[in-house]
């Protein structure tokens, strides 16, 4: 399982110690040195790429069409398809939205990921099966849908290609990692605990929120909490409260 995260700006440079860059809309937008740092490094030294609508960041996936021209100019590998948090009815309507525009408007190359938003079973399984598994090649699954992702995902091995929205507590990854339909992964998880001067591997979670713009991190915690969730993640090292 391949994974990536969300780094302030300032701490952009330390992408290499994970698989993949995760790019958030709404921080592009914002932030026009985010965005550039991205753009420079399509142009030098792309690698895969997954473009996210921002929805969990600010509370609301950004305009469709700004999105759209936004991916036309990163490029991705992938597209996060607009999502309205822990709310499924919302989310169909704005997934349905944008899927007709893009179906107008694509943009050659990018791949669909659409994100399963709903507290059940049922409601995962009906927006899977009804409104993206015709359209997209990714799945999504945030941790905030209160579902025991391990378990639904196991007994649904025909949704492929399903791309972990975020994680809660580093012990999730070893269930998912066994799964062979979960490809990756993307969390804050690191930044936060070494905006906590904590080592990942110590406390496991963290309730601190990091903004893009966050400047004061213990940077010696950062690059441990990096590598190891990398490792971890890729299968590499095994954890535990004694370490």
């Amino acid at each position: 399982m391949i994974c990536s995260v969300e780094l302030p700006v300032k701490y952009l440079n330390y992408s290499g110690f994970f698989d993949f860059d995760f790019i958030i809309a709404s921080t592009c937008f914002k932030y026009p040195e985010y965005l550039e740092y991205f753009m420079n490094i399509q142009k030098t030294e792309p690698r895969f790429t997954i473009l996210d609508n921002g929805a969990f960041e600010t509370g609301e996936a950004v305009d469709d069409d700004a999105y759209i021209e936004l991916a036309r100019k990163l490029r991705p590998d992938v597209l996060v398809i607009p999502d309205v948090y822990k709310d499924n009815v919302a989310t169909g309507c704005r997934a349905a939205n944008f899927i007709y525009k893009w179906k107008d408007n694509p943009v050659e190359d990018v791949d669909l990921m659409g994100v399963l938003q709903g507290d059940s079973w049922r409601v995962l399984e009906a927006m899977y099966n009804v409104l993206y598994a015709p359209v997209c090649k990714y799945i999504g699954l945030p941790y905030a849908t209160g579902v025991d992702r391990y378990q639904f995902l196991k007994t649904h091995p025909e949704i492929e290609n399903v791309h972990i929205l975020g994680l809660p507590v580093l012990t999730e990854v070893y269930g998912l990692i066994q799964l062979p339909n979960v490809i990756s992964i993307d969390s804050s998880l690191p930044v936060k605990c070494a905006m906590d001067n904590k080592l990942i591997n110590k406390v496991l979670t963290s309730d601190s929120y990091v903004k893009p713009d966050e400047t004061d991190l213990d940077t010696l915690a950062l690059s441990y909490n990096l590598q190891m969730f990398s490792a971890v993640c890729n299968g590499e090292t095994k954890i535990t409260l004694k370490e």
